[in-house]
């Protein structure tokens, strides 16, 4: 072996050495990784264990592993096939925290199973097929804040079963069998603050079922089959903020039923078959602010309804099939009042004044219902007009406007709506006055006292009304007035004008309505406000008309001047580029040495003959610095760009 060999090898040894070592370290490390398991104390089956965390998802295995770390703090035993949780099998986790079984398959727990488990906090037995709780279940809980038995097969809760469960803050028992809670069912649990009882078949709840509950902020009974609403059970919880009833037969909301919820803030009776609710149905939810009376079976609703919802925000009325509103149902709502939901009722008509009192609606949804686009409604279609309110409203009849959005149909559509106001001062109430008939007989009724000898006669101001009576024979073009008294005694042709109390946008003027000169009304009464808003539409109409057609023309000359500028500006612009270009003109001159030529040859006329190469063929210039006497040619050129 030479010696350069030799130097080779050793230097290949020398390299070899550092991959030894990595490739010894990377096979140490995947030992280690190995044996992890058994030097921790971990359960071999499962997927992750770092000492803390143990995951044993989806293994279907059919028991719980044993030698967990007792520094584990979460374990995961979703997913598995576990059907009973015996004794002994969770013993010496001290730091245990968070123990998931869900979803395993589970039909029977062992009382003190968990007795060991002093330090456990959530605690999920949801999804599986638990069917009863026997008691001591849960002993050794104690420092407990959440469990979850949802969806489970529970029909049953021993007296005492939560005992040891005192600091409980969340419990989810919902989608279970229970069908009743008896005395005493949550008692111990004094530290909870929601409970969640939906879904079940809960059919009667005794009256100390809540008793020790008193942190209780949220109640969930939805989907039972309560017939009456437990007012002496739920009446003692004084810090419940949350209730939902929903989904239950109740059928009525009895008097004073909810006395004693002094903070409740929310409350669902959605889809409850409501068909009534009684006065004072309400009372006692001062501090009430989001009220759900959805998919139920109201007709009426009056001011009886939500006398003592002095602070509700936000009241749903939809999918009922209430055809009436009372006018003054709103009037001690309308203060707190922003969101209000009318939407698939069967409501025909509205009257404005049922929707004044609500001074801080911003939302009003009252789509789907049957409207009907008549004088019924030209009122509520001039408050919103002047109104911010949002608001969807669309017209089922007449068919001529089926589908319309009532916002955008025209004043000048209600043309056969007649309309007078009567606004007197705070000492008189006029009557009013209904007359069935055209608008001309209406302007006829303003002027009767010019064209017809009719006294008008103010019985009492005590009584509050204004009554017209006929005192001669009534000629037949205003017997429209006097159908049923033509031939009768003033006191007995005596009839009272009612009145359609609308809106309208524009006003006339106060005037007093004299006959012969002299008043109708006593010297000392308020003076009487007449408005119509049938001519005073039709006058904005007129307005609105002329204007658009202003807007229109004035627009046309904008974009005429407009285009005239244009074509100025571009014209000034071409003069201004030819007349720098004329400015800006290069000239330049090139100059030849002076010489002397004499021309040999007289000049001819060029042949037109494309193969010549030059003209000199012709001329022959030849310069010449000898005699001065010859001529001097001096050439030049100019050019100018």
């Amino acid at each position: 072996m030479t010696g350069k060999t030799k130097d080779r090898d050793v230097y290949g040894l020398q390299n070899s050495v550092p991959c030894t070592r990595i490739f010894l370290h990377i096979l140490n490390c995947f030992l280690l990784l190995l044996l992890q398991k058994e030097v921790l104390g971990c359960p071999s089956v499962c997927q992750l264990c770092t000492g803390k965390q143990v995951k044993c998802r989806n293994l279907g295995l059919s028991s719980i592993p044993k030698n967990f770390p007792k520094s584990t703090v979460l374990i995961y035993l979703s997913g598995n096939n576990i059907s009973h949780v015996i004794p002994n099998e969770l013993t010496g986790l001290q730091k245990l925290a968070v123990l998931y079984l869900d979803n395993s398959s589970i039909s029977y727990v062992h009382p003190k199973a968990f007795v060991e488990l002093n330090t456990l906090c959530y605690l999920h037995l949801n999804n599986n097929n638990i069917k009863r709780l026997d008691p001591g279940i849960f002993e050794g809980l104690s420092d407990l804040h959440w469990l979850y038995l949802q969806n489970n097969q529970i029909s049953f809760v021993p007296r005492g079963l939560f005992s040891g469960l005192i600091s409980v803050r969340y419990l989810t028992f919902e989608r279970n069998r229970l069908s009743i809670l008896g005395s005493g069912t949550f008692l111990g649990m004094i530290s909870l603050q929601t409970l969640n009882l939906a879904s079940n078949k809960i059919s009667r709840i005794s009256d100390t079922a809540f008793h020790h509950l008193g942190n209780l902020v949220y109640l969930y009974l939805d989907a039972n089959n309560l017939t009456h609403v437990p007012s002496k059970a739920i009446g003692i919880l004084k810090n419940l903020e949350r209730l939902s009833l929903s989904h239950n037969p109740l059928g009525s909301v009895h008097p004073f039923a909810f006395k004693g919820l002094d903070r409740l803030e929310y409350l669902s009776l959605k889809s409850a078959k409501l068909k009534s609710i009684f006065m004072n149905g309400f009372v006692g939810l001062n501090n009430l602010k989001k009220l759900i009376l959805s998919d139920n079976d109201l007709e009426h609703i009056n001011s009886n309804t939500f006398t003592w919802l002095h602070n509700i925000m936000y009241l749903q009325l939809d999918k009922n099939k209430i055809v009436s509103i009372g006018d003054n149902t709103f009037e001690k709502i309308g203060s707190s009042l922003k969101i209000l939901n009318l939407a698939s009722n069967n409501l025909t008509s509205l009257q404005p004044k049922v929707l004044k009192p609500l001074v801080s609606l911003t939302h009003l949804q009252a789509n789907n219902n049957p409207w009907n686009c008549s004088c019924k409604l030209f009122g509520l279609r001039n408050w919103l007009a002047l109104s911010s309110v949002s608001v969807k409203i669309h017209c089922q009849s007449p068919p001529s406007m089926r589908g319309r959005p009532l916002h955008f149909v025209k004043w000048t559509e209600f043309t056969d709506c007649a309309i007078i106001t009567i606004n007197p001062e705070t000492t008189w109430n006029v009557t009013s006055v209904s007359i069935q008939n055209s608008t001309t007989a209406l302007v006829m009724t303003w002027h009767i006292e010019t064209t017809y000898d009719t006294l008008v006669h103010l019985e009492n101001a005590s009584t509050k009304h204004v009554t017209f009576w006929e005192r001669a024979q009534t000629p037949s073009s205003s017997q429209f007035l006097y159908e049923e008294h033509a031939a009768g005694t003033p006191s007995e042709a005596t009839t009272e004008l009612s009145v359609l109390a609308m809106q309208t946008a524009a006003q006339i003027m106060p005037v007093n309505l004299t006959i012969g000169q002299k008043s109708i009304f006593p010297p000392d009464s308020a003076s009487v406000s007449l408005k119509t808003s049938l001519i005073c539409t039709q006058q904005v109409e007129k307005l609105k008309q002329a204007f658009d057609i202003l807007l229109a023309f004035f627009i046309l000359a904008c974009a005429v001047i407009l285009f005239l500028i244009c074509k100025i500006i571009q014209f000034r612009q071409k003069l201004k580029m030819q007349g720098n270009s004329a400015d800006k003109g290069l000239a330049y001159c090139s100059f030849y040495q002076a010489g002397r030529y004499n021309v040999t040859d007289p000049v001819q006329a060029l042949p037109q003959n494309p193969m010549r190469n030059s003209e000199l063929d012709q001329i022959r210039l030849i310069k010449q610095t000898i005699p001065e006497s010859q001529a001097q040619v001096i050439l030049f050129e100019h050019s100018a760009l």
